[in-house]
């Protein structure tokens, strides 16, 4: 069992994008898992959602840059014996396979959720308090009423022109995370501030904590250094507050070094 929560800080922009991913393909492979209708709305409406986000970025292109260097990355670790044979071939393996889908889409994948009639009429109602019933929409109750492998397998198509995207997202964030130790830490009070170095890339902020505890991070990142207020949440408003007391802390930075 997980004893510990562990709360992300990205420095670069592209990483914030590629954790988003991450986030929206969880949240839409979680609820198609479900049986109930509601759980298969959320996952129509997680999937509009990853449209919208991908129709405003080139996130093929800021892919494509980073899987060539997480190559160069994963190299250098091998050549350095920091990384043993078999995962670095795992690694490679995945990379130049998404190097070559990412470069076999054409088109933005969010054309084939703008180009979908259907789809786009359950939008136009989302971000209407309450436009999305049923009264309102009869032909999204009849699909949603429809053979639950035929709902999926509908749902999984309008999915794939994305899959690449967010197969190639997880894979930059784990070859980020696997390869980078955690170290511990004892807060100010509620305060810690580490000084970067400037020679190193650090993409990514990494703070592992006990759960269960009633604390969190408050993160600042930039280049330079990284500045962190624990605090607490209090009361049924659950104000934040800063501790009072030092916090025990873990710590990873990802990047290039």
């Amino acid at each position: 069992m997980n004893e510990h929560i562990i709360y992300e800080q990205p420095v670069a922009e592209n990483i914030r994008n590629f954790l988003k991913c991450e986030y929206l393909y969880e949240k839409y492979a979680h609820a198609l898992t479900q049986e109930d209708i509601w759980s298969i709305r959320s996952s129509i409406t997680t999937l509009i959602e990853i449209s919208d986000f991908v129709l405003r970025i080139n996130l093929k292109v800021e892919l494509l840059k980073e899987l060539e260097k997480s190559k160069i990355y994963i190299n250098a670790l091998r050549e350095n014996n920091l990384i043993d044979i078999m995962k670095y071939d795992v690694y490679h393996e995945k990379i130049t396979e998404c190097l070559n889908k990412l470069n076999d889409i054409e088109n933005n994948p969010s054309k084939t959720i703008v180009d979908n009639d259907f789809l786009m009429q359950i939008k136009n109602k989302l971000y209407i308090p309450g436009g999305d019933n049923f009264f309102d929409n009869p032909s999204y109750l009849n699909f949603l009423a429809s053979n639950k492998s035929k709902i999926v397998d509908n749902i999984n198509k309008w999915y794939h022109p994305f899959k690449y995207l967010f197969i190639s997202s997880e894979l930059i964030l784990s070859i980020k995370r696997s390869n980078t130790k955690f170290e511990k830490y004892t807060s100010d009070v509620s305060f810690f501030e580490k000084r970067l170095d400037n020679r190193a890339r650090i993409d990514l902020v990494r703070i592992r904590l006990q759960k269960n505890i009633n604390v969190f991070p408050d993160i600042s990142v930039n280049r330079q250094n990284i500045n962190v207020i624990f605090k607490y949440s209090l009361g049924s408003k659950m104000l934040s507050k800063a501790v009072e007391d030092n916090v025990n802390f873990e710590i990873s930075l990802p990047g290039i070094k």
